[in-house]
């Protein structure tokens, strides 16, 4: 099924019925108005019983009438903008398939049915600046909702949107002038989130996170760490339709917004009782394993490609790059179906219900509630302890298997450095981002240096495999290749890796 997207860029206003149109014209910018267009718009809103779409600012509707008849998916994108999906109408009461994916992680296996419909009788001006451009809309509606959950319903109201075109939603001074002299002109912006919270009113949920204080250096610690785990499981949850959708890189994007989580729940776990946070770590990291499998067969697919691919071609012996694709193939075909199924499965959605239950009610202990900048500042400088230990381990170990064991947990204390640094960035500033910085250098170089460890393990493997033959050669020449590149890496963290070993956040 055909889907288009674009980001939306609007303001809402409040009218009374009687209230007389703005003199459009006269707004700085706006060359002309164009002919109005009336429309009469019948929208069928979807959500959970329990409105879980609507918790989360996300709209999915039904809509007939008007030039993008449809089903329209808007999901947050920034402050005041929402990225708006589109699909055609096909049958009434049976969402989009790939709609349904984009929010099953919201949803997390209960159904969706209609909320509310409303009837919209549309007068819609295009505005146009000086060079006779479409740059935005205004629209002037006369709204009759009736609500489908508890009480019957049905409410009346007007309202006025100004939304910018498509090309220009990126121009917030624009949304800005157009707002503010409409507001001058005596329009009046709307406290409404939308029509749909109108038509449900006292239904509609409530944040739990909106009386939270916001973070400072003397507020309570807890806070930047709820408010980046906050972020981070937004993200994640947006991961979450893109790999259902099989975008491009969004199993390692995913697996990583998994890693930024268990890293600030592990270096920060002195916030916090913690029994709810091994809880989280257990399943985040069982999560990122099934991820970890597939992405796995990413990096090392290309990683033996590209190496095929740079041997002169007298030294690839035999249909090798034929039988690497097979391989591979297989091997990222049963880690997909994997995921699948991890990911349609009753203990994901309650690892994201446990998730988001932690952040809106979080389990402090007293050490949460104490001074943010000092606290948070120890127990990142123990991150980077923890750092150096690990540094003083993988140098002294002896070259081999056990070497390459110790470098990769370097790689992983600096990750947890990083992302510890990162969660209270606006705690700390300039010196907690130099720090995340280096600490992500470690990580990269390392990275690369556990590639390879993991490239010549299957080279090992292709190599000794039954009726390889004379591809052993070719795949003996690769070894000693990948056994170069991990040696080069080794040094160069070893010259590059001191700053990320120095650096510490001010007690």
């Amino acid at each position: 099924m055909a889907t288009s997207s674009n980001v939306e860029a609007e303001q809402k206003f409040d009218a009374e019925a009687s209230t007389p149109l703005p003199a459009l014209d006269a707004i700085d910018g706006i060359g002309r108005v164009g002919d109005p267009a009336n429309h009469s718009l019948e929208a069928i809103y979807f959500d959970t019983r329990h409105l879980a779409l609507a918790a989360r600012g996300i709209t999915l509707r039904r809509r007939t009438g008007g030039p993008d008849a449809g089903w329209h998916l808007k999901l947050p994108h920034s402050a005041g903008k929402r990225t708006e999906i589109h699909a055609p109408l096909g049958t009434a009461d049976t969402v989009p398939v790939e709609l349904m994916d984009r929010v099953l992680a919201y949803t997390r296996g209960h159904a969706v049915a209609a909320v509310a419909t409303l009837n919209t009788e549309r007068t819609s001006y295009p505005l146009y600046g000086p060079d006779d451009r479409r740059v935005a809309d205004f629209v002037d509606d006369h709204v009759r909702a009736k609500a489908g959950l508890g009480e019957p319903r049905e409410l009346e109201w007007r309202e006025w949107e100004v939304e910018l075109a498509p090309d220009e939603a990126d121009d917030d001074a624009l949304l800005n002038t157009l707002t503010q002299q409409l507001s001058d002109a005596g329009a009046k912006p709307s406290e409404r989130t939308s029509k749909l919270a109108t038509a449900l009113g006292d239904l509609w949920p409530a944040s739990q996170r909106a009386d939270r204080e916001e973070s400072s250096g003397n507020g309570a610690a807890v806070i930047p760490v709820l408010e980046y785990l906050d972020e981070q499981v937004a993200e994640l949850l947006l991961q979450d339709s893109h790999v259902r959708l099989e975008r491009d890189d969004s199993v390692h994007q995913m697996r990583s917004q998994i890693r930024r989580i268990r890293a600030v729940l592990h270096g920060y776990r002195a916030l916090f009782e913690q029994a709810p946070v091994k809880d989280l770590e257990r399943e985040l990291k069982s999560l990122a394993k099934t991820l970890g499998r597939y992405r796995d067969v990413e990096v090392l697919h290309e990683r033996l490609k590209n190496s095929l691919d740079e041997l002169p071609g007298k030294l690839v012996l035999g249909q090798l790059h034929n039988e690497l694709e097979e391989r591979m193939a297989l091997r990222a075909d049963t880690a997909m179906s994997a995921i699948r199924n991890r990911l349609n499965s009753p203990r994901y959605f309650t690892l994201l219900d446990d998730l988001e239950a932690f952040i809106d009610v979080p389990p402090i202990t007293s050490q949460g509630s104490e001074p943010a900048r000092e606290t948070t500042a120890k127990l990142v400088n123990k991150a980077g302890k923890r750092l150096r230990k690990r540094h003083d381990e993988a140098v002294g170990a002896a070259v081999g298997p056990q070497r390459d064991k110790a470098f990769h947990e370097v790689r992983k204390a600096a990750k947890k450095l990083r992302f510890a640094a990162a969660a209270v960035e606006g705690i700390h500033g300039k010196r907690a981002l130099k720090l995340g910085d280096a600490a992500h250098k470690v990580q990269s170089i390392l990275g690369d240096h556990q590639d390879s460890v993991m490239a010549r393990a299957e080279l090992l493997k292709l190599g000794s495999a039954p009726g390889v033959s004379n591809g052993a050669f070719t795949y003996g020449v690769l070894h000693a290749m990948e056994r170069t590149a991990a040696d080069t890496t080794e040094q160069e963290y070893l010259q590059k890796g001191k700053k990320a070993r120095k650096l510490r956040l001010k007690e």
